[in-house]
């Protein structure tokens, strides 16, 4: 009778409850479809799935999730020696995002790449020494290499432990951009728009905001730039749409506050905040007001 031997798989990557896209119906969040190589990840109404027949695990989508809601995805171990990440065979490419936190957690400033793959990698390391300088950090230096000789005689298929005069760490790098927030704590990655003319001050973006990017308090307006992930939440339920949030890479940023008033409505009698100090009706009787309602 044959034996078979019972393998385990692995469980299949997943998109949890905290994605944004799960909680928002109208979340127009789509950061880990935007940098996956190969498609996998799809969104419906209220849902966002992984195609495990696709996924190919290179880990992109993990640095840049804003909520860190994708499981059982781990990053690619990675080879550094002397402050260079070495590129020696074709692994999966890696992301700007997953090379800003090597650059602050290995304190990696270079690149060795072996020849034939130099040129897969030129885009991504010429990505990164933008957002390096912007941020006032040393850029990476490239160092090309020769692929490494392969030894094919039966001593090497014996000897596979043999020492390295200087061997190579491996290693794998925090996830999520909370992860580079904390890196890079007074730099900035995403710039928050805000319309003041057609803002009604309502707070939503404020209480939508789980990284606390947006305060309404004490007549402040404030946008904390430095603690956005890019979530886009408020960007979806400020009513009308008065904030607007982009991709923005920023040194040292500062938190921009608007300053807004206590009024309260001649018509309705109701308080409300309002942009200027001296305002008489509340948004919802000035509407009322402009289609002759009033």
């Amino acid at each position: 009778m044959r034996h078979f031997i019972r393998m385990d798989l692995p469980p299949e990557p997943i998109i949890n409850d905290k994605c944004v896209r799960k909680r928002l119906k109208n979340s127009v969040c789509d950061s880990c479809s935007q940098v996956c190589p190969v498609g996998a990840i799809s969104f419906e109404t209220m849902n966002a799935t992984i195609d495990n027949q696709l996924c190919y695990q290179c880990g992109n989508c993990l640095f840049s999730c804003p909520v860190d809601a994708i499981e059982n995805i781990s990053p690619h171990e990675r080879t550094y020696h002397n402050n260079h990440l070495v590129i020696s065979h074709d692994e999966p490419l890696a992301s700007v995002e997953e090379l800003l936190v090597w650059h602050k957690q290995y304190q990696i400033n270079g690149v060795e790449i072996a020849e034939p793959l130099v040129e897969k990698w030129l885009p991504v390391l010429a990505a990164l020494n933008i957002q390096l300088k912007t941020l006032q950090e040393p850029i990476w230096q490239l160092v090309v290499t020769q692929p490494p000789e392969i030894d094919s005689g039966r001593r090497s298929l014996f000897f596979r432990q043999k020492l390295d005069e200087n061997p190579l760490n491996k290693g794998q790098v925090r996830t999520g951009l909370n992860a580079r927030k904390q890196l890079y704590p007074q730099d900035s990655w995403f710039h928050i728009e805000l319309d003041v003319s057609s803002c009604i001050l309502c707070g939503a973006c404020a209480k939508v905001c789980d990284e606390q990017a947006i305060l309404i308090e004490e007549n402040q307006f404030i946008f904390d730039e430095k603690r956005c992930t890019g979530c886009m939440s408020c960007q979806v339920v400020g009513f009308p749409k008065s904030i607007e949030v982009k991709s923005q890479v920023a040194k040292n940023n500062q938190p921009t506050v608007y300053h807004y008033y206590d009024a309260q409505c001649e018509k309705c009698r109701l308080a409300f905040l309002s942009w200027q100090p001296n305002a008489h009706l509340c948004p919802i009787c000035a509407q009322h007001q402009k289609q002759g309602w009033l």
